[in-house]
């Protein structure tokens, strides 16, 4: 299968099929969930994740890259074949990140990670002679809950920022600096802000709900959802500027993105909110403008749920806590 384990990584991954770029990711989950109702075992939320094929090119790739990490540990530990992978190699990869230090959501990327690369592997062509014993996933289960209790958290109850403004100013590169003002002021996922280009700039309007000169610009949010985010003009047009000047790409990537507005966070004296932290700010700031612009609670809500590509009124609430 290759000269190496992070080769034969490499080969499961592409081998397996997992990726379905463009699918439906509403629809894949319930494949996924009737699958394991017809099996006679429970649709947890786990399950059906490690179940459902990837629809996105930047998950598969930043899974792909978690699955090489720990291919490199296994080879660590002597394993040179990944026929010889075993579930005992994926829980002491994850107890390893968590003597580190790595936070819980980090580790709960790598255990989703290697669950779906525990999926590729079973997925993959009979001719790589991958035995039912090569699995990761009853190994992923039993560092679970040691993880979960004992990896530090983000502070869910204080996620947005104390002084979000300030933090935005202390962000040193100018990129950066217009991605966490436009997290901040119109509510984008960081993603959302790494994809933009010239073509999703739709021209100026005035928002609905404050009346206030904006840009609209056109995003495609989680599972493929399309939006049209209302931007602040001055925003925009600096957006539009940047856009220009950088061949039609923003040019962000995302860890430099995080490791800047983690050292603005320490410059400015704040607790660290990780980017999703502005998003806070963006949506209980556009609560109260649109309380006081006299709009009503069910129509806020689902104004709210638009502007930050949520679906669900549960998952918006956790922005206002």
């Amino acid at each position: 299968m290759g000269r190496s384990l992070l080769h034969q990584v490499k080969g499961v991954w592409a081998a397996s099929g997992i990726l379905v770029a463009g699918g439906s990711r509403c629809a894949l989950k319930q494949d996924a969930r009737d699958r394991l109702q017809a099996a006679g075992v429970g649709a947890t939320s786990a399950r059906i994740a490690e179940l459902t094929p990837i629809s996105s090119y930047r998950t598969y790739d930043a899974y792909k890259a978690v699955s090489l990490d720990f291919a490199r540990f296994a080879m660590s530990q002597g394993v040179q074949r990944v026929q010889d992978l075993r579930p005992a190699h994926a829980k002491a990869f994850m107890l390893a990140k968590l003597a580190e230090g790595r936070s819980c959501n980090t580790l709960r990327t790598y255990s989703a990670a290697l669950g779906k690369f525990d999926f590729a592997l079973a997925s993959a062509p009979r001719r790589m002679h991958i035995p039912a014993e090569a699995c990761l996933s009853p190994g992923l289960e039993a560092a679970r809950q040691r993880c979960n209790r004992q990896a530090p958290r983000l502070d869910t109850n204080r996620r947005a920022y104390t002084n979000p403004h300030g933090l935005v100013g202390a962000v040193q590169e100018d990129a950066h600096q217009l991605g966490a003002r436009l997290q901040l002021t119109a509510g984008f996922r960081v993603s959302e802000v790494m994809a933009l280009g010239r073509a999703d700039l739709r021209g100026e309007t005035f928002d609905p709900v404050s009346g206030a000169p904006v840009g609209l610009v056109h995003v495609v949010g989680k599972g493929g959802f399309e939006r049209i985010q209302f931007v602040p003009q001055a925003e925009y047009h600096a957006l539009a500027s940047h856009l220009d000047q950088h061949a039609g790409g923003m040019g962000i990537s995302y860890k430099p993105y995080l490791r800047d507005l983690r050292q603005a966070s320490d410059t400015t004296g704040q607790h660290w909110g990780g980017s999703h932290g502005l998003r806070h700010n963006y949506v209980r700031g556009f609560v109260l403008e649109a309380s006081q612009a006299g709009l009503g609670s069910d129509a806020l809500m689902h104004e709210a749920m638009e502007r930050v590509g949520h679906h669900r009124v549960s998952e918006l609430r956790t922005y206002c806590r």
